[in-house]
């Protein structure tokens, strides 16, 4: 094992286990306890961990805040667009779908348009108006309050309505997923309204760029075995994709294309 593999599984071991000591580790990966000590300090400078008295223990993952949806147009682009297209091979025509609200799902509209049946549920202004240039699509607009600055619908409205329907398919992006803490968004009525949409799709798809891994916002909203799938670029760690496969997920690592 590559030392960098080896941090990247000790990392992981340590999000379970929270804490552990140089001995435990050594047995546990296999190496001496100055590979051990050497990886922790790495570690620690990478901000990951807190370094003990023949140990370490993790830190805790960061709470991210909420940004504008202005401010995050231009975050991290091409890894929307990438996971756009891999998300696109697990629609059919004839689906009805249902997407979440974010510029990461905005990217995965756009790519809808080659479609020429489909039924598209979205609480998101701005996918709606996107889809409905295409005819041969049929875009359901959840009603609600519009968040101001978010360009979705939230509130009790929309939750009634999505208690009456059945769709196929949801593709859904947190604002972080923790191994450990699940999938959560800083706004409880945010959090409510993704609460819906996962209990009334049969399947249901992440869509989440890796710099959302290891993190965490205030309100949970599911669990990772909630999701079948796991749609992400190739920044994810493999030691964060094999402990997302232990719990269940099936890991869609998509890559950019050769010449990008």
């Amino acid at each position: 094992m590559f030392a960098r593999e080896r941090k990247e599984e000790l990392l992981a071991y340590m999000r379970i286990h929270k804490k552990a000591g140089i001995h435990e580790l050594s047995e546990e990966f296999h190496v001496t306890g100055a590979t051990i000590r050497s990886d922790l300090s790495e570690l620690e400078k990478e901000g990951h961990l807190i370094r003990t008295h023949g140990g370490a223990l993790l830190k805790e993952e960061e709470v991210t805040k909420e940004a504008f949806l202005a401010s995050r147009w231009n975050l991290n682009p091409d890894k929307k667009r990438i996971i756009a297209e891999g998300a696109k091979e697990y629609v059919s025509e004839g689906d009805i779908i249902l997407i979440d609200s974010g510029s990461t799902m905005l990217e995965f509209a756009k790519v809808l348009t080659d479609f020429n049946d489909l039924k598209v549920v979205t609480n998101d202004l701005n996918i709606a108006l996107e889809l409905q240039k295409k005819p041969s699509i049929q875009v359901i607009l959840i009603g609600g309050t519009v968040r101001n600055q978010f360009e979705c619908t939230f509130g009790s409205l929309g939750i009634e309505f999505l208690e009456r329907i059945s769709v196929d398919k949801l593709f859904l992006s947190p604002n972080a997923l923790s191994v450990s803490k699940g999938l959560t968004t800083p706004n409880e009525e945010t959090a409510a309204m993704k609460r819906a949409m996962m209990r009334t799709a049969t399947e249901a798809y992440m869509l989440c760029d890796s710099t959302k891994i290891g993190r965490k916002t205030f309100c949970r909203f599911a669990r990772l075995c909630d999701f079948q799938y796991l749609i992400t670029d190739d920044g994810i760690g493999s030691a964060d994709k094999k402990e997302l496969e232990k719990q269940g997920m099936k890991v869609k690592v998509c890559r950019m294309k050769t010449g990008d």
